[in-house]
């Protein structure tokens, strides 16, 4: 029986290397002279690749002359439960109408930033406070004029966003399809992009940093603030009072220190502090689900981050 060496390269496979090579050439040179940062593709501090968006997508499918067709797979829609979810596949074709790839891609209405939204409300009391932190309902926002108490409630209108999760669950395909067809996977992730918990938050963390690395202003004729001595043992039996406000120019208004959080296990903690990169960061959150509404969490996975972006900046 014969047998065919492995080593062998033939004349067609050299023409498909040769034609790769050219293809991945053009595909890097393309990138570089087309594409646009922030329109076309992020970049995350501490992910090696950027992130692909929808513009750049649809560029690298004119660029190869392809076309992309959806069907809907699969659609929930509970009207009780205000469960919404979609699932769609993504076709892409070549100029002669050949099935280059297929990608899925889904949502639902239940993932956390179309479920639930978060509003300013009236400062409740120190007890509610509470409750409503250990809920995951309630918490402190930092804002120019002060701290803002904020609220979480769930999306009144869920069903009447049908066509905002139709949109995202075909672009998520979309992105996917076109990452596999034009074999951008080298240069572009995808998942990246849905990592807005640290971005928003690491914002607010950034500029609370600043604020408290403030010199607080001398006013003359004023008496200096003292520092609040410790309270006997026997007040803890009372009513809990706020924290005194923080001493501040005489005409500047006073902010509100943000209350202690819940304590975080010492293992997230050490996980969160030996963290290299941002995707890491995602990792840690996506796998700490009963954490996920916890702001001290929250905020520790945005100081680091803060953290690596700076180190890359650097």
């Amino acid at each position: 029986m014969e047998t065919f060496e492995l080593t062998t390269i033939t004349d067609e496979m050299q023409s498909s290397i040769t034609h790769m090579a050219q293809m991945r050439n053009a595909l890097i040179a393309f990138t570089k002279e087309v594409l646009i940062k922030d329109q076309d593709y992020g970049v995350v501090p501490g992910v090696q690749k950027p992130t692909l968006l929808k513009p750049g997508a649809e560029k690298l499918m004119n660029l190869y002359g392809m076309s992309v067709e959806f069907e809907c797979t699969d659609k929930v829609l509970d009207i009780q439960s205000k469960f919404v979810a979609y699932t769609y596949k993504a076709t892409a074709k070549n100029r002669d109408g050949r099935i280059v790839t297929q990608c899925e891609g889904s949502v639902n209405s239940y993932e956390p930033k179309y479920r639930y939204s978060w509003a300013e409300r009236p400062r409740p009391d120190q007890a509610t406070q509470d409750e409503l932190k250990a809920a995951g309902t309630g918490k402190f926002r930092k804002s120019p004029g002060g701290w803002l108490w904020m609220e979480r409630s769930e999306n009144p209108d869920l069903v009447g966003m049908q066509n905002t999760l139709q949109k995202m669950a075909q672009k998520r395909a979309f992105v996917g399809a076109i990452l596999l067809a034009t074999n951008a996977s080298e240069f572009f992730t995808q998942d990246v992009e849905d990592m807005g918990f640290i971005d928003v938050e690491g914002t607010v963390i950034e500029q609370d940093q600043k604020a408290a690395k403030r010199p607080v202003k001398e006013v003359k004729g004023t008496v200096p603030a003292r520092e609040a001595k410790p309270a006997p043992a026997k007040a803890a039996k009372k009513a809990v009072v706020p924290a005194p406000l923080v001493a501040v120019a005489a005409n500047e208004a006073p902010v509100q220190p943000e209350p202690e959080m819940a304590a975080i296990p010492g293992e997230t903690r050490v996980a969160i502090e030996k963290a290299d990169s941002v995707a890491a960061l995602y990792l840690i959150h996506k796998n700490n689900t009963d954490l996920q509404k916890n702001d001290q969490f929250i905020k520790l996975l945005s100081t680091k981050k803060a953290e690596l972006k700076k180190a890359v900046a650097a």
